[in-house]
């Protein structure tokens, strides 16, 4: 049994997913892992990792429009139906900034998964996306850590 630790890097188109599936399975084919555990960590707070539907892009659409609906980009209502809107302190570097962070807390930033003859085991129907939360484009970064058997020769 080994280890390899590895960073892809991605660019984003701003709000929204991009599917990172091809890339994963690549790098794994490229390292050789035939049969493991697989860690993805994005090195990021304003962007998510999830896994999901791949065959409907409106599975994608009502994800974001259900995000956008509970945390929006000018602030929050409280939940105790008080009217006054809280505005958010942080925003730095815009009014998209301190939603992204918001969102990204109420998903992910890492992933696991099995991977078994040379390719990740996941379901037919589902894709590894990164999710953007930004308005902009972003680089963003994925540690990879695999853990289990390679082909070494």
């Amino acid at each position: 049994m080994e280890q390899i630790l590895s960073t892809i890097d991605f660019e984003t188109k701003g709000q929204g997913f991009t599917d990172i599936t091809k890339d994963i399975n690549h790098w794994i084919k490229y390292k050789k892992l035939k049969k493991g555990i697989l860690l993805i960590f994005l090195k990021h707070t304003s962007c998510s990792l999830i896994i999901n539907e791949n065959a409907d892009i409106n599975v994608l659409k009502d994800l974001s429009a259900y995000m956008n609906a509970i945390v929006p980009e000018e602030g929050v209502y409280p939940l105790n139906k008080n009217p006054k809107k809280i505005e958010y302190l942080h925003s730095e570097e815009g009014l998209d900034d301190m939603p992204a962070h918001i969102r990204t807390m109420l998903t992910s930033n890492n992933l696991s998964f099995s991977v078994v003859d040379g390719k990740l085991e996941i379901g037919l129907w589902q894709a590894i996306y990164i999710w953007e939360h930004r308005a902009s484009n972003k680089s963003r970064s994925l540690q990879l850590h695999a853990i289990g058997d390679f082909d070494l020769n």
